[in-house]
């Protein structure tokens, strides 16, 4: 079964990857207030995210980013080479790497994604990030509302937005009913909300 479709997107532009606090945008983080679980995170995912699941498009971390390079082990430090085989790579990394083949996602695609199963195409992104052998989230993007977001490998979420809109209100709503912390907000307007 396919988990990933390619797809046309454009990132973007207020959005700055050498340093995401300096984007043209806002930003707030939302805290699970625990160690998640992968699957603590995949509802929480489902939760927070459901409403826009049809717009969804997912990107690698900066422009031009490309799909093989998400985990670190695929680099080999010593010879300043990359391997986009999934043996002898750590079992978090082989399953991403099988499935960028199964899916026909090339190594060096820069490429937007779009999921095609996000139970079973979540559970391994999420276990790179939380193992630490992905050193950055993908970036999944709601084309409709023009915000992004990323997992963090403490379990926590990033949300950027260009403009407090409805959808990003919604996410908001979701996460005050859950119980979830509200961070790192530098939006007045969400901070006159969370306070």
């Amino acid at each position: 079964m396919r988990l990933l479709e390619k797809t046309q997107f454009n990132a973007y532009n207020w959005l700055n990857f050498e340093s995401l606090p300096d984007s043209l945008g806002y930003k707030f983080e939302i805290d699970p207030k625990l160690d998640s679980s992968i699957e603590e995170l995949l509802l929480l995912f489902y939760s927070l995210f459901n409403k826009f699941i049809d717009e969804l498009q997912i990107g690698q971390f900066g422009r031009n980013a490309e799909w093989g390079d998400f985990c670190i082990d695929t680099w080999e430090l010593h010879n300043d080479k990359y391997d986009y085989s999934p043996e002898g790579k750590s079992e978090s990394t082989s399953a991403y790497l099988k499935m960028l083949i199964e899916n026909d996602i090339e190594p060096d695609y820069s490429g937007f994604c779009k999921s095609l199963n996000w139970d079973r195409f979540l559970p391994i992104v999420l276990d790179c990030i939380v193992s630490h052998t992905a050193p950055y989230s993908v970036m999944i993007y709601a084309s409709n509302d023009e915000f992004v977001f990323y997992f963090h490998h403490t379990g926590s979420i990033g949300v950027y937005y260009k403009e407090l809109n409805d959808g990003v209100m919604h996410i908001i709503g979701k996460a005050r009913t859950e119980g979830l912390d509200i961070s790192n907000a530098n939006d007045e307007r969400v901070l006159s909300l969370i306070v």
